[in-house]
């Protein structure tokens, strides 16, 4: 399937927002489950905002065409700040990150309002 790195870095007023994530994406048989894991240099401090990121996107496509007997997802590294970096600011970028290595355009994906700051993750 494929790899994606994606990146979001942005400053809103005095507020910064900042997050990376690369995985890759494989089709497999898993008897039609398709699994997130994490590389293990990865610390768990923002695997629960990656793994909802990843879980969104994965609800947001046509998981049966893209897998069908099932796959794998592999976070192979998270990046951030102590500060500017939060588990909704890497699901963003873990889902944008997912659509770009399954090579899909969504109807529905998450948006940030640069002017606001305010991130959303449509039904």
């Amino acid at each position: 399937m494929g790899r994606a790195d994606e990146k979001l870095a942005v400053q809103v007023g005095s507020k910064g927002y900042f997050g990376k994530v690369s995985l890759e994406a494989e089709a497999e048989d898993r008897g039609g489950n398709v699994t997130v894991d994490f590389d293990p240099s990865i610390s768990g401090e923002w695997r629960t905002g990656a793994s909802f990121g990843i879980d969104y996107a994965l609800d947001h496509v046509t998981r049966r065409s893209l897998f069908p007997k099932g796959g794998r997802v592999r976070v192979l590294s998270i990046g951030g700040h102590a500060v500017d970096t939060t588990n909704v600011v890497i699901a963003f970028v873990a889902a944008n990150a997912i659509y770009k290595a399954l090579g899909v355009q969504p109807i529905k994906r998450p948006e940030f309002d640069k002017n606001t700051g305010v991130f959303s993750f449509p039904k």
